[in-house]
């Protein structure tokens, strides 16, 4: 037999937790062997000694009475939850300190006020010119070059895109 199985199985019996089968199957082996007969002598002994230490020990005087634990608790409890609080609030208020010291007021320009815009009446446009950038004729120019580029394109490749999902392909004609 192993000597952790003999062990465990010494213990067990020595407390009494053993069944009547092992029990006598372990008796069988504690008779054949005399070193086993020893060790389970010490264990008896131990048990035995532990026993008479456990049942002359009484509890303090004022631990039999459980009363007072319950609001030792409460009180505990309260004290955690308060503390917590307080923590929070000192947190909030150091954020709400820093905030303020690093916000700094922008320093405001004097706003001059604006010109009126000017008015021209409608029957006194000025003529439009060639050279200006927001002319007609340049507008009218532009719009004829862009039909003409758009006729030339469909000689070449053409894109062709079918779905916003997928990447432009270029197909030849």
């Amino acid at each position: 037999m192993k000597p952790e199985t003999l062990e465990s199985l010494l213990i067990d019996r020595a407390l009494g937790e053993l069944g009547p089968e092992v029990s006598e199957l372990l008796g069988s082996f504690l008779a054949r062997t005399p070193e086993a007969t020893r060790q389970a002598g010490q264990w008896e002994e131990a048990v035995r000694q532990a026993r008479v230490a456990t049942a002359t020990l009484q509890p303090p005087p004022g631990l039999r009475d459980a009363s007072w634990v319950r609001p030792a608790l409460g009180a505990q409890r309260r004290r955690a939850i308060t503390g917590a609080w307080i923590r929070m609030a000192a947190c909030v208020a150091l954020g709400l300190v820093l905030g303020w010291a690093g916000h700094r007021r922008p320093e405001r320009a004097p706003v001059a006020a604006a010109p009126a815009p000017a008015t021209v009446p409608a029957g006194e446009a000025p003529a439009a010119s060639g050279g200006d950038f927001w002319s007609l004729a340049k507008l009218e120019g532009a719009r004829g070059r862009r039909a003409a580029d758009l006729d030339r394109v469909g000689d070449g490749p053409r894109l062709q895109w079918k779905s916003p999902a997928k990447m432009p392909q270029v197909e030849d004609n």
